[in-house]
């Protein structure tokens, strides 16, 4: 049986685990993972801000800096400010000055570069001397290119790449096509960047014989983007460890004396004699 005691430290426990999960969760910054094209723009998002309008924009900061640290980009009293910018990033980064105020404060890397693999980028707000982070974002560069061809084909085939939810638009894809100066037929070259993650469909269409032909690609995600955040795992050991004591203090009451001391287990107590059976005792008294 477990004690009074063991049973209090578990209630204390999980009240205080309760606690700690509410406040780290929603104070903890909210940590997101892009996925970059080489060439192209990236937004960092970031809309948890908890800029206050009366004090904005004057005795307002706002710090965009990767962790080494390095800043991206600034805003101070009212403007953006290139002083303290890092040359790596200059004329890279772009902000919405009017979205502030109402709390978005996403920043814009073009173009990515290789170098801007896994960049993680701290949003910190200043309010009046108070410091607080607002985001956490994370840059994955990708330049995974797919390609989809066709040859001797005749007339000019149509090329359309297609997402699980969307078509692509036209300048999201490079096609060239050229035309064979002996047969006239055509040959096609289209191609497109995608991201991990992705099913996209390459089809060929032939106007004249009305006929589709696809070819469907899947694109598996990384592993990384299952793992659990570091502070759930945190917050749950001594949990574990908790239920592990008790389960082996039930299990396993005749524990050796030290242990069972140390998880505050007891043994059964003696049945309790009820009144009647003590008033029987009293009238029969063994000789």
């Amino acid at each position: 049986m477990v004690c009074v005691h063991l049973k209090m430290a578990v209630g204390i426990v999980l009240a205080v685990l309760l606690y700690v999960i509410s406040v780290v969760s929603s104070t903890h910054p909210k940590e997101q993972t892009v996925v970059g094209i080489i060439g192209q723009p990236v937004l960092l998002p970031c809309d948890r801000s908890t800029l206050a309008t009366p004090n904005y924009p004057t005795r307002t900061r706002i710090y965009w800096q990767d962790l080494t640290p390095r800043v991206l980009h600034v805003f101070k009293d009212g403007n953006e400010e290139y002083v303290h910018q890092n040359l790596w990033y200059k004329n890279r980064t772009t902000i919405n000055t009017d979205q502030l105020a109402s709390g978005n404060l996403s920043l814009l890397l073009n173009p990515v570069n290789v170098r801007d693999n896994l960049l993680t980028c701290d949003v910190i707000l200043i309010i009046n001397h108070v410091h607080s982070q607002e985001c956490q974002i994370t840059v994955n560069v990708a330049d995974m290119t797919l390609v989809c061809t066709t040859h001797g084909g005749f007339p000019e085939h149509q090329v359309t790449w297609r997402t699980h939810n969307r078509t692509l638009e036209r300048h999201e894809a490079v096609t060239k096509t050229t035309q064979d100066p002996g047969t006239g037929t055509y040959n096609i070259s289209s191609r497109v960047n995608v991201t991990e993650g992705q099913n996209i469909t390459c089809s060929i269409y032939n106007p004249i014989l009305n006929e589709t032909q696809s070819n469907f690609i899947v694109i598996p995600a990384s592993k990384e983007e299952n793992r659990l955040p570091k502070w759930i795992l945190a917050a749950f050991c001594p949990l574990g460890v908790l239920l592990i004591a008790v389960i082996l203090c039930v299990k396993y009451p005749n524990l050796r004396k030290p242990w069972r001391k140390m998880i505050h287990c007891c043994s059964e107590p003696e049945p309790e004699t009820t009144a009647q059976e003590a008033e029987i005792a009293e009238l029969n008294p063994q000789q």
